[in-house]
């Protein structure tokens, strides 16, 4: 053996046998803290522990690798509207269990918004129509901060207030490569959806909070046919969907990129009730449907051919009594599918049970992340068909640690 080859064949040894060189401890730790559950209280019960710990997830550097390692937030609650209240509903056991009036809006808070109504959740934020002033006008909540902006609406959607929909979303949207945590801090844009009847083409309109104006109007094509759900929105890539109430296979497309707003095709539920069924963001990322035909769960994907054409195809089927756990000879009705979040891919269910030789039906709710099938029973009881999830990477007292010892 040449001595070049000799003396590759020792430095090769010694690479091998030379022991790793330590990571650097607070990197380490980074590394090891990132990977804790995204729940409200894990980054301040970490930062409890020393003064490094604290340092560590205090940093917005760090608070940026936590939410990109897990993208997905949990779901802390639901808001609805109760009264002339707008309550926030926990879901979470303590100590991660946000109290209601950390984040509900109470009437003698917002006196002068009257006759509201809620339209949207999403990113952070709280989006409702109502009377400000007399003036219609929106009211986009922050939660988090307690903050509140106010857009007035816009003359074209002022002829029947009842008949308007809408949501609220952070300015960048779902592009790539975002995640949302901090959007309440950030700029938002505010979408707006409205049908004068069945027989005249839907309109939208967007806001954003960084001009403070609203952009030109888009409307349909054609008539929608049918009047637009009170269901949320589900905000798929940059485009938005809108249920169609009494349409057998059609719902609203709004692309908020090409501000395009379609009326387009959808699979037919023939005999299943729009309370089974919701638009989701589908296996692959796609639009979809979870359908809910109990004690089946069926979930829905559209795909494209090489020259552009749609085909929905049914992805998956789900046995839902393996999924929440009851057992398959149980009684059940009024099954429904009662909110929905992109953001966590989850949605709840609720279902009225009835134990055999009893004679009174027991309402359930459950939480189902739809990638896995996991599901987790509610404490409470869900009776509309239109709540909405508030899923959001919160964590309480995370920038103002409490003194620890080192």
């Amino acid at each position: 053996m040449s001595d070049e080859g000799g003396a590759e064949m020792t430095s090769r040894r010694r690479l091998h046998s030379a022991p790793a060189a330590p990571l650097d401890g607070e990197d380490l730790l980074c590394q090891i803290l990132v990977r804790i559950p995204p729940l409200p209280s894990s980054l301040p019960r970490a930062g409890a522990v020393s003064k490094l710990w604290a340092r560590v997830a205090a940093d917005p550097g760090f608070r940026r690798r936590f939410l990109a390692h897990h993208r997905k937030p949990p779901v802390l609650g639901v808001f609805e509207k109760l009264g002339q209240d707008l309550v926030f509903s926990p879901i979470l056991d303590p100590p991660d269990r946000i109290p209601p009036g950390r984040f509900s809006l109470c009437p003698e808070q917002e006196a002068s918004f009257t006759h509201w109504t809620l339209l949207g959740c999403r990113h952070g934020r709280v989006l409702a129509i109502g009377s400000f002033s007399r003036h219609a006008t929106l009211l986009v909540f922050d939660p988090v901060s307690r903050g509140r902006s106010y857009v007035p609406v816009p003359m074209d959607f002022r002829f029947n207030l009842c008949n308007v929909r809408g949501t609220v979303l952070c300015a960048a949207g779902n592009g790539e490569g975002h995640v949302h945590g901090d959007c309440h801090s950030g700029p938002f844009k505010v979408v707006l959806l409205g049908t004068r009847s069945r027989q005249e083409p839907a309109m939208a309109c967007v806001y954003s909070s960084e001009t403070g104006v609203w952009g030109p109007l888009v409307s349909t094509a054609e008539p929608c046919g049918a009047p637009v759900s009170r269901f949320p929105c589900t905000l798929i890539g940059s485009a938005l969907y809108w249920w169609l109430n009494d349409s057998e296979d059609a719902m609203l497309e709004f692309d908020l990129d090409a501000q395009r707003l379609a009326v387009v095709r959808r699979p037919i539920f023939a005999g299943i009730g729009s309370s089974c069924i919701r638009i989701i963001r589908a296996e692959g990322g796609g639009v979809g449907f979870a359908v809910l035909v109990y004690p089946s769960f069926q979930l829905w994907g559209r795909k494209f051919s090489s020259d552009g054409v749609a085909t929905w195809m049914l992805q998956r089927i789900v046995n839902m009594h393996e999924v929440i756990g009851l057992p398959s000879g149980i009684e059940t009705r009024n099954e429904a599918i009662v909110g929905y979040s992109e953001d966590a891919d989850v949605v709840l269910i609720s279902v009225s049970t009835k134990q055999e030789h009893s004679t009174k039906h027991q309402h359930s709710a459950f939480i189902v992340q739809l990638d896995s099938m996991q599901s987790r029973e509610l404490s409470r009881s869900f009776l509309e068909h239109s709540y909405h999830p508030f899923a959001y990477f919160y964590t309480a007292g995370a920038v103002q640690l409490p003194m620890v010892n080192s």
